[in-house]
């Protein structure tokens, strides 16, 4: 299935609207105006929240953790070696997924071993952030959107040398 997230420009917090393949709204994420954990909820179509995306505070490099309404936790790090390229971890009940790819080109994947489980790839000449995503493992529909907008908001943070705060 295709997903198409895109982030909302005239919103006072990070927020983004997903749509399916068909244009359909499938998923919104909201973050709330004054958190100070700056979490982010990600809601389906009829507004029913799915999981929450906070900060993970105490790191030597940036993560996030999903929490799931089921209770299980998924954790999304960045990984620290090499330096010359951006790669990320994800701990899940499941076990480990890796993303990787080009991320300054925006153009990466999330695998589990050798299976493809998402490719995303970002719309460069938009106002706001935009991303293609195919997901090829439906199950974790949620938990790979939400994974993709962790990694933009670490690559901003990056960028702004703040995290979470932009």
């Amino acid at each position: 299935m295709k997903y198409r997230i895109k982030q909302k420009i005239f919103s006072l917090t990070d927020s983004f609207s997903i749509e399916d393949e068909n244009g359909h709204n499938a998923f919104s994420v909201s973050g709330k105006l004054f958190s100070l954990s700056s979490s982010q909820t990600l809601s389906d179509a009829s507004g029913t929240a799915l999981l929450k995306i906070k900060r993970k505070y105490i790191t030597i490099m940036p993560a996030c953790r999903l929490l799931n309404n089921d209770g299980s936790e998924w954790l999304i790090k960045k990984k620290f070696w090499p330096f010359w390229t951006s790669r990320f971890s994800i701990s899940t009940p499941q076990g480990m997924l890796e993303m990787s790819g080009n991320f300054w080109q925006h153009e990466y994947q999330i695998r589990q071993q050798d299976q493809l489980l998402a490719s995303i790839s970002k719309k460069w000449f938009s106002w706001s952030d935009s991303y293609g995503v195919d997901i090829f493992a439906p199950q974790w529909t949620a938990q790979l959107l939400a994974a993709v907008i962790v990694i933009d908001r670490i690559q901003h943070s990056e960028k702004n040398s703040t995290f979470g705060d932009d």
